[in-house]
C-alpha cells in the first residue's frame, strides 16, 4: 500500500503538488498567464561561452549563459494586477 497526496483543481484535474494546482486554477480564472515574451521559460536563448582558463578559478568548461526575461523577471508567467488611478 502506497499513500500519496493528490490535489484536485476546480475542473477535476489532479496534481501532485499544491503549487501546480494553484497555478493551474489561476490560469483558469484568468489571473495568471504564460509570459508571451519567453513562452514560460523565464529566459531567452543564451550565448555560448567558449572554454577558457582563469587564474583564480582554473579551467572553465564551455557552457551557455541565459539572459533573464525582462517581462516576467525569470518567473515564466505574468499575474493580473489592478491599478487605481
Amino acid at each position: 500500500m502506497v499513500d500519496y497526496t493528490v490535489y484536485v483543481a476546480k475542473d477535476g484535474k489532479e496534481f501532485e503538488t499544491s503549487e501546480g494546482c494553484e497555478a493551474y486554477e489561476e490560469e483558469l480564472d484568468g489571473i495568471r498567464k504564460v509570459c508571451p515574451n519567453c513562452h514560460g521559460r523565464g529566459y531567452f536563448e543564451g550565448r555560448w561561452v567558449k572554454p577558457c582558463y582563469d587564474a583564480g578559478l582554473g579551467s572553465i568548461e564551455g557552457h551557455y549563459v541565459h539572459d533573464t526575461c525582462p517581462t516576467c523577471n525569470g518567473k515564466g508567467y505574468l499575474k493580473k494586477t489592478v491599478t487605481w488611478k
